[in-house]
């Protein structure tokens, strides 16, 4: 699969650990999975989380199983490989865009009620949002200050970081009509008052 996920977004996470992706996130979820499902597990060294699909594991595993080849006495990186197999649960991704975050993982990774989606490549991380701006890495921080700060940005992920000029309609925009109208000849006073009834003096 060529489809790489690109961009960066605010989501709300409901009680129940449901997430609505952004459009181009969704986009490319459903061009690389073959089926209604992400993976979700945990970052091999930071604090968050990360979705994949199962194209993305099977391109992994020939990678380890090269890695494996060439190492000297069949060297295996068993942490590498439960974290990509075992610390790992099913998120169903429904038609809509809706992404139900497992709740084991939604623990694991601390993720509350907001979240920060980080793209980077064949899958995305999830940060919680607080803890990315309490103590989170200095990009991150700057990235998730400049989504919180300008809600036109907010999804980033759709059109990338817009500018006043290129998000706002031009000011003669809304003045001029998408349909050609006719002017009207002026019309001429009327000279009986307005209200008053005929044949009453």
């Amino acid at each position: 699969m060529d489809e790489m996920y690109i961009g960066s977004a605010l989501c709300e996470v409901t009680s129940g650990g449901e997430l609505m992706l952004p459009r181009r996130f969704f986009d490319t979820a459903r061009a690389r999975c073959i089926d209604d499902f992400l993976l979700i597990g945990l970052h091999e060294e930071s604090p968050c989380l990360v979705a994949f699909d199962r194209v993305y594991v099977l391109q992994r595993q020939f990678d380890v199983a090269e890695r494996f080849a060439k190492s000297p006495g069949g060297y295996q990186d068993h942490h590498r490989l439960r974290r990509l197999y075992g610390f790992v649960d099913e998120a169903p991704l429904a038609p809509d865009g809706m992404l139900q975050l497992p709740a084991m993982m939604r623990v694991r990774g601390g993720i509350g009620s907001a979240a920060l989606l980080v793209a980077s490549g064949p899958r995305f991380e999830i940060w919680d949002l607080a803890q990315v701006l309490a103590h989170g890495p200095s990009d991150l921080v700057t990235l998730a200050t400049l989504l919180q700060s300008n809600p036109v940005t907010k999804d980033v992920a759709n059109d990338g970081i817009v500018s006043p000029a290129r998000s706002c309609a031009s000011p003669h925009a809304a003045t001029q009509p998408a349909l050609c109208v006719q002017p009207l000849p002026p019309l001429s006073p009327r000279h009986d008052p307005i209200g008053r009834r005929r044949g009453i003096g």
